[in-house]
Parts: structure tokens; C-alpha cells; sequence
């Protein structure tokens, strides 16, 4: 009787059933989930942002940029087609094969240059060193860039892959390169 008096149990103490299991915190893991929710909406917002971009830029959204920061729309191209070896180069990089002559100069040193349109209104520079006799050869004599932008008055400009600027006119081509340094060439023949 003293044991049932005494309150004695033979096993160890456990909470009562009627009692809800302890809470486990879940503050972390709720601050962990949103960071991550977080930087994944970012960098799909940022990626679906520059597929738009693109798009617009392609879909002629630039030439209105263009024209809205002062810059000249797009002349008329002349009848005349640009070298062949400019529209394989075009092919070749994904752009429009189809390239027909807007300006066409001759320097001093040598140098010919073109300022060529595609049927969609851009513009591309392709320059060739070693006079006319020279056969174009991309790459070791000549040089192709897109993203021409026109200046207006037969005045053009495009950036070289190596971040040097060309600007292209019917009295001058001049090249500022990276470093500072200028070169000026006078033109002797523009078509």
C-alpha cells in the first residue's frame, strides 16, 4: 500500500498524451526558402530582361534609340552591291548576306572602306588595307563590323571588337585606339 500511496511508478516520466509534440523551429528554414525564391526570381527576370532587350534592339527598337539620341536614321543605299567577300563575312557571322553599298571611300595610305546596308536598315563597316589590287581577305587585310551608326551627312561611326572607334566621312577616316592614340587618314575618292 505504501507504493500505491507514494505515487510510485515503475517507469520513467512521460508526457501526457493530451499534450501537443514540441515545436521545432522553422524560422531558418523560412528565411533560407525566400533567399533562394529571391535570387532565382532575380536572375529570371534579369534573363527574360535581356531577351526582350534583344528583341526590341532586332526589331528595330534601335534605329528609334538611335534617332531619339541625335543620331541620323539610315541613308539610302546605293545600287551598287558591296564586295562579295563582305557578304560571305556577313553570311558567315549570322547576318543579312544581302548588303548593298550606302558609301564607299579610298585614303591616302591605301585604305578603302564601305559603309554597307542590309534590307533591313543596318548598317556595316568593312574596311581593306593594301589598295585596290589587293584581293579582301577577312582577318589578315580586311575587317567587318556591324552596328555601324550614321552621324549624318555621309558621316558614319562603329566600335572594333577591341574597343578601338572608327569614324568614317567623305573627307576623313579616323581611328582612335584604345590607348589614346589617333590616326587620321584623308580620303582621296568617295562613292
Amino acid at each position: 500500500m505504501d507504493q500505491v500511496a507514494a505515487g510510485c511508478h515503475s517507469g520513467p516520466v512521460t508526457p501526457s498524451d493530451d499534450l501537443f509534440p514540441p515545436r521545432r523551429p522553422i524560422f531558418f528554414p523560412v528565411v533560407i526558402a525566400t533567399v533562394f525564391l529571391t535570387i532565382i526570381g532575380m536572375v529570371a527576370g534579369f534573363v527574360l530582361g535581356e531577351r526582350r532587350r534583344a528583341a526590341d534592339l532586332a526589331g528595330g527598337a534601335g534605329q528609334q534609340q538611335q534617332q531619339q539620341q541625335g543620331e541620323s536614321p539610315s541613308p539610302t543605299p546605293t545600287s551598287s552591291a558591296c564586295p562579295p567577300e563582305t557578304s560571305a563575312t556577313a553570311a558567315r557571322l549570322g547576318y543579312p548576306a544581302e548588303l548593298r553599298q550606302v558609301l564607299r571611300i579610298e585614303t591616302e595610305n591605301g585604305t578603302t572602306v564601305w559603309i554597307c546596308q542590309d534590307p533591313g536598315g543596318e548598317l556595316y563597316y568593312q574596311g581593306k588595307t593594301g589598295g585596290l589590287d589587293t584581293p579582301l581577305v577577312e582577318g589578315e587585310n580586311g575587317l567587318f563590323l556591324p552596328d555601324v551608326v550614321a552621324r549624318g551627312d555621309d558621316r558614319y561611326a562603329v566600335t572594333a571588337h577591341n574597343g578601338n572607334r572608327i569614324a568614317v566621312s567623305r573627307k576623313l577616316l579616323e581611328v582612335e585606339f584604345v590607348g589614346g592614340e589617333q590616326q587620321t587618314d584623308r580620303v582621296v575618292r568617295a562613292d
